[in-house]
């Protein structure tokens, strides 16, 4: 399966016999079948025809829409699977241990894949850069501490609880981000993870990778017949999908941070690909199609799990779906981690 990036001023997408076609200037320089494709990404001023969007939607692939960003704008799938008992148990899961289970394991599962990012790193500059090796060693060992606060909480639901877990995670992410900065040339001017708003390179590339995971997310959760909405660890607000922010703690330094640390610490991202505009840091556009092109080819990589090679949006879908499951009774959650 594809996934097909539109990414550029006055790109068409349309159909011609039953295929989707990428026109530019009226002339066609893509031309896809719809069965191999899995996703449209537009993160430029592209625009598309209603019959590309019935044709995609027919054949189960999504579009999605990206602000310079990352952040999603708007997405458009196909319609709703019958999932009415599933999204009740997860509402009902809000006010009892299920809950709070999830958060646990959402929250240990990122723990985990930081202590992993933080372990291969440390190992790869044991000889070459000792002092780094000993800040990201220092560092996943205090994680592994946070990691044991969290097994020890116990609750009943999940609003117990949500400060104290949000607290270690908060520690640990702490931890994380301080250690990595040791490893990002100065010039990227790097001082930890900034959030929403970034004032330099390496937070305007995490926030863009974060946007592309979030609508990878969407997918996942689309298709597992749950709410976006119903989340658990992350509070309820007008507008905010909250499941989707849990689910993503799972996949955000495997998927994401790892990308973003091999481009700048090969060489292949430097800090002129990047401007500032009203005290913001952005990606210029070769930046954010280098990005783009980066991350919708991550998540097509295969990685081996229990035995047998899966790509790591198959991975985000079985993970989704064994949430649903969870919800239902139907056996257990375990959050997703690599070790290093």
């Amino acid at each position: 399966m594809e996934r097909l990036a539109i990414d550029g001023y006055g790109r068409f997408l349309g159909t011609e016999l039953g295929q989707i076609v990428v026109k530019e200037k009226r002339k066609v320089i893509e031309r896809k079948n719809p069965r191999s494709l899995r996703q449209i990404v537009f993160s430029g001023k592209g625009s598309i025809s209603s019959e590309a969007i019935k044709l995609l939607g027919k054949h189960g692939v999504d579009i999605l829409f990206l602000d310079f960003d990352g952040s999603v704008i708007a997405r458009v799938s196909p319609p709703m699977l019958r999932t009415v008992a599933v999204r009740k148990e997860q509402y009902y899961a809000y006010k009892d241990e299920r809950g709070m289970i999830l958060s646990k394991e959402f929250v240990s599962a990122k723990m985990k894949n930081q202590i992993a990012v933080l372990g291969s790193l440390a190992k790869r500059r044991k000889e070459t850069d000792p002092g780094a090796s000993e800040t990201m060693v220092s560092a996943r060992n205090k994680i592994k501490e946070f990691l044991q606060d969290v097994d020890d909480i116990s609750g009943s639901c999940i609003d117990e609880i949500r400060g104290t877990i949000q607290g270690f995670e908060g520690g640990a992410s702490r931890e994380y981000w301080g250690a990595l900065t040791v490893i990002f040339p100065p010039d990227f001017e790097f001082q930890g993870r900034s959030g929403r708003y970034a004032e330099d390179p390496v937070n305007s590339m995490l926030n863009y990778g974060y946007g592309i995971l979030q609508g990878e997310t969407l997918r996942a959760i689309h298709f597992a017949g749950l709410d976006p909405y119903g989340g658990y660890l992350h509070v309820d607000r007008s507008g905010r999908s909250s499941l989707i922010l849990d689910f993503m703690e799972e996949f955000r330094q495997q998927i994401v941070d790892k990308v973003v640390i091999r481009l700048i610490t090969k060489g292949q991202v430097k800090p002129d690909d990047f401007r500032s505009k009203e005290g913001l840091c952005r990606m210029r556009k070769s930046m954010r199609r280098l990005l783009l092109k980066e991350m919708l080819s991550r998540l097509e990589d295969f990685i081996r799990v229990e035995n047998r090679k899966i790509a790591w949006c198959n991975v985000m879908l079985r993970q989704a779906r064994s949430m649903a499951k969870f919800l239902r009774g139907q056996g257990l959650y375990t959050g997703f981690y690599l070790r290093w």
